[in-house]
């Protein structure tokens, strides 16, 4: 999946306004009373986060990418971005996976800071052929399969498509 040509940044800057930034920055108050820590914004709102940034849709399915054609993986800056395959259908989300493309968002500062980084699936196809080649689930038991792809992969093999800072994009691809 080719990266898209025109990225809608307004209305993921919308979206990250209204359902991400805001709510989370107020949970944060509210939980620092009460002594507690709120858990960061959930995997489903980066997914949505990046389906109106590349002008996507999700679909519906355990067993492939998020967004039809493109998954999407989130960590804390400078964090790796986890892979998980289910027992049944690992294949064929291994082999979705090699044709999908990756979007890979960090955030930090308490969401204050984010980063969106761009991979086709033919770029990861060395990481995937080596997963394989470890035969996942040939082990009586095994109940996960779980991998990574590594901050320093994404930096020098991915595209940086967008950057926010304080809720604004100070850089984004192609450059207006």
């Amino acid at each position: 999946m080719p990266l898209p040509t025109i990225l809608d940044v307004q209305a993921a800057l919308i979206y990250y306004h209204a359902y991400m930034l805001g709510p989370y920055q107020g949970r944060i108050r509210l939980f620092r009373r009460r002594g507690l820590k709120p858990r960061m914004v959930m995997a489903d709102d980066w997914e949505v986060f990046a389906a109106i940034l590349l002008r996507q849709e999700g679909v519906a399915s355990l067993t492939g990418p998020d967004l039809g054609d493109i998954e999407v993986k989130s960590a804390v800056a400078g964090g790796a971005f986890e892979y998980q395959y289910h027992k049944n259908s690992w294949r064929e989300k291994l082999e979705a996976d090699r044709s999908a493309g990756h979007v890979f968002i960090w955030h930090q500062d308490e969401l204050r800071h984010v980063e969106v980084w761009y991979a086709d699936g033919p770029q990861l196809d060395d990481l995937f052929t080596a997963w394989e080649a470890e035969k996942p689930y040939s082990r009586e038991g095994q109940q996960r399969f779980r991998k990574q792809v590594t901050a320093g992969w994404v930096r020098n093999s991915a595209i940086r498509i967008l950057e926010v800072q304080d809720g604004e994009a100070t850089f984004q691809w192609p450059m207006p």
